[in-house]
């Protein structure tokens, strides 16, 4: 994910939002670009997360096309109203606005199992994207057999222990590391089924906006 986005960075620019994103507690080793940023804004429910609106992202309180770009990571999986929250985006995005987004697919469940919901493929994806008024210039899979196959067994040595006897498991599967990225590599030509998520990019078309789809 981080390389999808430092790869699609040029895209962000002016205001832009981070949907669910964290201001503190960072994860990964991407960080916002700058250059042509007018300004980071995050939109959490977490206080802790240092937000500037703690809210829904079902209702955000923002203008009509007040906001350039919108970047939404690993956060549709706990909607249980996605639809709900990329009408509510489009409503807050400029005409012509880029929104990033990305998802996990053949993932375990996440740590916080009480609150984690869905799975999509580029199908679902790309009709929930549609319906909303967006364009979808491209889904991208992330990761292939390497990447699912190290995940599984980081869980299973992690968070899904009931104990921390796997402790020892886990130092070995970090040492691993480079053979299951030579994997990864290896079964590159897979991802189109085997894959640990999707990164989606798509727009706000001018011409959809001027149809009054959305009023």
């Amino acid at each position: 994910m981080d390389e999808c986005l430092e790869r699609y960075k040029l895209l962000m620019k002016g205001r832009v939002l981070d949907v669910g994103g964290n201001r503190v507690g960072k994860r990964g080793s991407f960080r916002p670009p700058m250059e042509a940023v007018q300004s980071w804004e995050y939109l959490n429910t977490d206080e802790s997360k240092g937000p500037d609106y703690c809210c829904q992202a079902e209702e955000i309180p923002l203008p009509d096309k007040s906001i350039d770009t919108v970047i939404m990571t690993e956060l549709m999986e706990y909607l249980p109203n996605p639809e709900e929250v990329l009408s509510e985006i489009y409503r807050v995005t400029k005409d012509g606005c880029h929104v990033l987004i990305s998802v996990p697919f053949l993932n375990p469940v996440h740590g916080d199992h009480w609150a984690d919901r869905s799975r999509f493929t580029p199908v679902a994806l790309r009709e929930i994207a549609q319906e909303a008024g967006f364009q979808v210039d491209t889904i991208e899979a992330m990761g292939s057999v390497g990447a699912v196959i190290y995940d599984v067994l980081r869980v299973a040595c992690g968070y899904a222990a009931s104990d921390n006897s796997y402790a020892r498991w886990n130092r070995l599967l970090e040492q691993g590391r480079g053979f299951f990225s030579w994997l990864d590599k290896k079964t590159g030509q897979q991802k189109k089924y085997i894959n640990t998520g999707y990164f989606i990019v798509m727009r706000k078309s001018k011409t959809l906006a001027a149809s009054g789809k959305h009023g």
